[in-house]
C-alpha cells in the first residue's frame, strides 16, 4: 500500500506542474460564467440553462482529463523507459497501474471540486441552494471520470498515447449511446441487430448510468439505492480494467 501511495502522490505532483491542467481549469471557469451571460437571456429558463452549462463544464473538463491525461500515464513511461526503474523495485504491475490511476483520479477531483465551488457561487447569485442532488450530479461525474481513467489506462498499456486517446473516446461515445441503442433494439425484429446491441452492451460500460446533472435542476428525488448501486457498478469495472491492464503490461516486454 506505501508503494501505491508514493506513486499516487508523485503522479498528482507531475501533472500538477503541467500548465494544460491550469489552461483547461481557465477555460472551464469561462464556461461556467458563461452559462450566467446565456441564462439572461431567457428569464424562465435563466436556472436551467445556468446548471446545465455549469455542469456540462465540469463534465467535459474531467473526461478531458481523465482521457487525454491518462492516454500518457502509461505509455509514456514506457517511451522514456522511465517504467523500468520503477519495476526494478518491489513494486509490482498492478501496484503501478493503481498508484498512476489514483493520482490523476485525485487531480480530476480536485478540479471537480473546484469548478463545482464557482458553480455553487453563481448558483447562490441566483437564489438557488445547492442541495445534496447538486453533489450527486457531482458525484455521478466523479465516477464517469473513474470509469474512463481505467478505460484509458488499459489501452495505454499496449498502443501509443493517439490510439488511447481514439480508443477511449470511442468508449465514451458508445458509452452514452447505449440506452438509444437498446430502445431502438426493443422495437427491432431483426435478430443480428438485437444480438449486437446486446454484446455491446455486455462488453463497454453504460456511462449514462452516471448522469444525474439533471436531478438538481428538475428537483427530482435522490434515490440513494440507484446511487449505491452504480458505485459498486463503477468499482466492478475499474477493478475489472485495473486487472487486465496488470495483466497486459506483464505480458509486455518492457526492455
Amino acid at each position: 500500500m506505501t508503494q501505491v501511495l508514493v506513486i499516487a502522490r508523485n503522479t498528482f505532483r507531475e501533472i500538477m506542474r503541467n500548465r494544460v491542467l491550469y489552461g483547461l481549469l481557465v477555460v472551464a471557469v469561462l464556461l461556467i460564467a458563461l452559462s450566467l451571460a446565456l441564462g439572461q437571456l431567457t428569464f424562465t429558463e435563466q436556472a436551467r440553462i445556468t446548471v446545465d452549462f455549469g455542469f456540462a463544464a465540469i463534465h467535459l473538463s474531467a473526461v478531458i482529463l481523465a482521457i487525454f491525461v491518462g492516454s500518457t500515464l502509461v505509455s509514456r513511461e514506457i517511451e522514456k523507459k522511465t517504467i523500468m526503474t520503477l519495476l526494478v523495485r518491489p513494486i509490482s504491475r498492478t501496484q503501478f497501474v493503481v498508484g498512476k490511476s489514483l493520482g490523476l483520479l485525485a487531480v480530476i477531483m480536485m478540479s471537480i471540486g473546484l469548478l463545482a465551488l464557482v458553480l455553487a457561487g453563481i448558483l447562490l447569485l441566483l437564489n438557488l441552494r445547492p442541495n445534496m442532488a447538486f453533489l450527486i450530479g457531482l458525484y455521478g461525474i466523479c465516477l464517469e471520470a473513474a470509469v474512463l481513467l481505467c478505460v484509458t489506462m488499459f489501452f495505454g498499456t499496449f498502443s501509443s498515447s493517439m490510439l488511447s486517446v481514439s480508443f477511449a473516446l470511442g468508449v465514451f461515445l458508445i458509452g452514452h449511446w447505449l440506452d438509444s441503442l437498446k430502445y431502438f433494439a426493443e422495437r427491432s425484429n431483426n435478430e443480428a441487430f438485437i444480438f449486437v446491441e446486446r454484446a455491446t452492451r455486455a462488453v463497454f460500460p453504460n456511462l449514462e448510468y452516471f448522469n444525474w446533472r439533471s436531478l438538481f435542476v428538475y428537483g427530482d428525488p435522490v434515490r440513494y439505492g440507484d446511487v449505491v448501486w452504480v458505485s459498486v457498478y463503477c468499482l466492478a469495472w475499474a477493478a475489472l480494467l485495473i486487472s487486465v491492464s496488470a495483466m497486459v503490461l506483464g505480458k509486455r516486454d518492457l526492455g
